[in-house]
């Protein structure tokens, strides 16, 4: 898959909350997808709540960092993983090129950002690489 490829196929696909499909996608949704096509199947993050970040429970780190490894510098489609101010990862994306990346907002839903416009570079956590070893 390029990164046309990746961005028409995904592009403007409405937000749901735990969406897997194109008929709706979470930030998680649309990395489980990107990667379903890669032939890489990611786990799910199938027990969150959407309020679960705000509380302080660190779901993804407690349950499935292990499988992502922190790279220094980022490559097409490596994991981008935000932090809020409790340093609790929140949102993910995909790493395009050029210091872009798409992932999905509640409003419009799938987008491409990026990482030096607005809060996105101060929240990031780190590039990760699927260890699917």
């Amino acid at each position: 898959m390029t990164e046309k490829e990746l961005i028409e196929k995904y592009l403007g696909t409405p937000y749901h909350h735990r969406g897997r499909d194109l008929t709706g996608l979470d930030c998680w949704g649309l990395i489980i997808n990107i990667y379903k096509n890669l032939g890489i199947e990611v786990l799910d993050l199938d027990s969150y709540e959407k309020e679960w970040p705000k509380q302080g429970a660190n779901l993804f780190v407690e349950n499935y960092y292990s499988k992502w490894k922190k790279q220094k510098e980022p490559k097409f489609l490596d994991v981008l993983l935000f932090t809020n101010s409790k340093n609790v990862i929140f949102h993910a994306g995909i790493y395009l090129s050029a210091g872009r990346f798409i992932h999905v907002c509640e409003v419009p839903g799938v987008v491409v950002t990026n990482l030096d416009i607005g809060k996105w570079g101060k929240m990031l956590e780190g590039f990760h690489r699927y260890d699917n070893s």
